[in-house]
């Protein structure tokens, strides 16, 4: 891919030099603007006869931003365009084939002669020698750029693979079981979720205890109250009453151990993986 930014003036209007696989191109826009014709209507012809271009013969089709921006081709609101329509000499003059006007056979002969013709002039006008030079030269540019493009796909891939592994582990440690401290593993279970999610430590608690009594069918604030009432009736301390807390409950109820378990597990996949 060249784009030299000279630029070259055909019909009434001033185009940059562009290359792509050994050989000149224009953009459907440039056709548009050396013509005089209203932007757009390049692209129209394009679609309406895409059946009767070759691919690679009468066209390039570029994707990448990086092949894009080296055209200089930015939206007017910033970026570049999702692709580019590159028409070689034999795809402009299929293109243009049905511009009949005086102009479009002037802008025809000058596109030809002083834009695609230029770079072949010159190398025949090369001696041997320099023209292998040349070829070599060309050879070694489109390999390193092929080189660059291989190793940027490559490294993509790693990434997409380390990103991979790494929610694997993380949901490894998620659905992990829990074993005999369930309380001290739910907690540090829980600690990872509050990092992750960014949230409250107690809004963040409230949400998953609201789930657990919407899953279980119950009213936590009232199991709470009740087992406060029976270790008060058995003469536990005020201290000792008064540290009971929701996690104390669910940690009487194998059921509800096990729902929250669940719901805990969800979260750390959620906010975790």
């Amino acid at each position: 891919m060249i784009n030299t930014n000279k630029l070259v003036h055909i019909g009434n209007s001033d185009i940059s030099i562009k290359e792509y696989n050994g050989q000149r191109v224009v953009t459907l826009k440039d056709i548009d603007m050396v013509h005089g014709r209203p932007d757009g209507t390049a692209r129209k012809r394009f679609n309406d006869n895409r059946n009767h271009f070759i691919e690679g013969e009468d066209f390039f089709v570029i994707t990448q931003p990086s092949e894009i921006r080296t055209l200089g081709l930015e939206r007017p609101q910033g970026g570049v365009p999702e692709k580019v329509v590159l028409a070689t000499e034999q795809g402009y003059l299929m293109l243009v084939k049905s511009f009949t006007d005086d102009l479009a056979w002037d802008v025809q002969r000058q596109l030809v002669n002083g834009y695609f013709k230029t770079k072949e002039t010159v190398k025949r006008a090369l001696s041997p020698e320099l023209q292998m030079l040349q070829g070599l030269l060309s050879q070694m540019v489109e390999k390193e750029l092929a080189d660059k493009e291989r190793d940027r796909q490559i490294l993509i891939a790693k990434e997409t693979a380390d990103k991979a592994v790494a929610t694997t582990e993380n949901i490894k440690e998620a659905v992990k079981p829990v074993f005999d401290n369930w309380r001290s593993e739910i907690n540090s279970k829980f600690n990872r979720i509050q990092k992750g999610a960014g949230a409250e430590f107690k809004m963040l608690r409230t949400e998953m205890y609201a789930e657990l009594e919407r899953r279980a069918g119950c009213d936590l604030n009232t199991r709470l109250r009740n087992k406060r009432k029976r270790m008060a009736e058995n003469g536990c301390t005020k201290t000792e009453i008064n540290s009971l807390n929701k996690m104390d409950v669910i940690d009487d109820d194998k059921k509800l151990r096990e729902i929250f378990s669940k719901i805990v597990t969800e979260y750390e996949i959620k906010y975790c993986a």
